[in-house]
C-alpha cells in the first residue's frame, strides 16, 4: 500500500509528531510504501519528499502577517499536487495541519479521489485554542459554534488579534464544513474525545476510536526513589500543584522535572529541574523513578507520557481530567485525583510514596497493560482495517 503522511511539523516536537514518526516506522516495517508532506523548519528530520514541503511560517512571535496561511494556503496546495504526481497514494493519513498548511489540502486530495484519515491529536476540530481551557479553567463556551468566546476571552497567546484570528479560521471552516466533506474518517485515540464530537454535534462521517501504541522492551523492576514529572513546565499542566505539594510536604524524596517553560526555576534538595531530555535519557529516568505524575489541569487527548510510564513499568498518579482515566486505572496501574483539590494529590503522593508492595504491583500491572493493549502490531491491525476499508 502507499501512504502519504501528513503533518505540519518533521521533527519529534510533542505527541502528534511522536505518533507521527512512530507509525511511520511502523508502516515501512510492514512493507508499506510512505511519503511525508511537511513544513521545512530547521529542525526537521532529513526526508527525501522535502524537496515539496511547504515554507516555514512561526506564529509563536504573533506574526500576523502570515494570517492567510491559516485560512487557506495556495502554496500548499501547489506543493502538494506536485507530490502526488510523483507519489499516488492508495491513501492520505493526516495529523495536524491547522494554521501551517491548512485544510486547504483537503481538496486537494478530494479532488484526486483520495481517501483520507485524520488523527485527532487535540480539540482543534471544536475549539479556537486547541485545549477547552482558559482563564485557568476547563472552558466550552465555544460549544454551539460561539467562538466569539475566543475574543471576549483572548484565549490564544492571550493576544486580542491572534484570538480574533482564530475566531475568524473556525467561523470560516466551519461555514464551509471544509474538515467533515472531505476527511473521511477521524480517528480519536480516546473515547473522551469522540465523545466531545459528538456532544458538540460535529456532522463528522466517521470517528473511530484507536488508542496510540508504545514498544515496550523487558524491563527489570527498579522500585525507585523519586518522583518524576515530564513535559512542559505550565500551569495547564498542573506543574504549580505538585512544586507547592514539594514545598508544603516532606515525602522524603525528590520530585524531578523534564522539560521547560514558565515556572522552571532554581533546583534545591527537594526539587530538581533537568531540562530537555532526548527519548533514551527520558526512558532512563523513567525506569530509575518510582511514580510519574501526569498533573494536567485541561482535558489531556492521551498523552504519551502515560504510555512511556506504563512501558517502563511505572505506576502513573493522573488528573481526572479528558482520557487519563481511560488508562490509568485508579488502584490498579496508579491513582487519580482531582486537579481542583490539591488535597487530592497529596493523598495520592502519600500512598504511593509509602507503600513499596503497591509500587511494584501497580507497576507490574501496567507494563502488562502496554505490552497487551498498546503494542504497535495491535495497532497496526486496527488502523489497516480503517484503511482497506476506505479503499475499498
Amino acid at each position: 500500500m502507499r501512504i502519504l503522511l501528513i503533518n505540519k511539523f518533521f521533527y519529534r516536537r510533542r505527541g502528534a509528531e511522536t505518533y507521527l514518526f512512530d507509525l511511520k516506522a511502523l508502516l515501512e516495517r510492514n512493507g508499506h510504501e510512505v511519503a511525508v508532506f511537511s513544513m521545512v523548519h530547521p529542525e526537521n528530520e532529513p526526508s527525501p519528499w522535502n524537496q515539496y514541503f511547504v515554507s516555514s511560517v512561526d506564529y509563536s512571535n504573533k506574526n500576523i502577517k502570515a494570517a492567510a496561511r491559516m485560512f487557506w494556503s495556495r502554496e500548499a496546495q501547489r506543493k502538494l499536487d506536485a507530490l502526488l504526481d510523483v507519489f499516488q497514494p492508495d491513501i492520505a493519513h493526516i495529523q495536524n495541519i491547522y494554521h501551517q498548511l491548512s485544510p486547504s489540502i483537503l481538496t486537494t486530495l478530494k479532488k484526486r479521489h483520495i481517501p483520507i484519515v485524520l488523527t485527532l491529536h487535540d480539540y482543534k476540530l471544536i475549539c479556537p485554542n486547541y485545549e477547552m481551557y482558559t482563564e485557568q479553567a476547563v472552558c466550552m463556551r465555544c460549544k454551539g459554534h460561539r467562538y466569539y468566546n475566543a475574543v471576549l476571552h483572548n484565549c490564544l497567546k492571550g493576544s486580542k488579534a491572534l484570538s480574533a484570528l482564530a475566531m475568524l479560521e473556525m467561523y470560516l471552516h466551519k461555514s464551509m464544513q471544509v474538515y467533515e466533506k472531505n476527511v473521511d474518517c477521524f480517528v480519536s485515540p480516546s473515547q473522551f474525545l469522540k465523545q466531545q464530537l459528538i456532544d458538540w454535534r460535529e456532522r463528522v462521517k466517521r470517528i473511530e476510536v484507536l488508542p496510540n501504541f508504545i514498544a515496550s522492551p523487558p524491563v527489570l523492576t527498579d522500585l525507585g526513589h523519586d518522583v518524576f514529572y515530564a513535559g512542559s513546565l505550565t500551569a495547564i499542566k498542573g506543574v504549580d500543584l505538585l512544586l507547592d505539594n514539594f514545598r508544603e510536604n516532606q515525602y522524603g524524596c525528590r520530585l524531578l522535572l523534564a522539560g521547560s517553560g514558565p515556572l522552571q526555576a532554581e533546583s534545591n534538595d527537594s526539587i530538581q529541574f533537568l531540562g530537555q531530555l532526548n527519548k533514551e535519557q527520558l526512558a532512563n529516568r523513567m525506569r530509575q523513578s518510582r511514580v510519574v505524575v501526569v498533573s494536567s489541569r485541561h482535558h489531556e487527548n492521551f498523552p504519551y507520557t502515560v504510555l512511556e510510564a506504563f512501558a517502563a513499568g511505572k505506576p502513573v498518579i493522573g488528573s481526572r481530567r479528558g482520557g487519563i482515566p481511560e488508562l490509568v486505572q485508579d488502584g490498579k496501574t496508579g491513582w487519580l485525583f482531582e486537579p481542583t483539590k490539591p488535597a487530592s494529590l497529596t493523598a495520592a503522593l502519600t500512598q504511593a510514596l509509602a507503600d513499596d508492595q503497591r509500587i511494584v504491583t501497580y507497576g507490574h500491572n501496567a507494563y502488562q497493560l502496554a505490552t497487551t493493549q498498546y503494542t504497535p502490531d495491535k495497532h497496526y491491525e486496527a488502523l489497516l482495517s480503517i484503511y482497506q476499508s476506505l479503499i475499498a
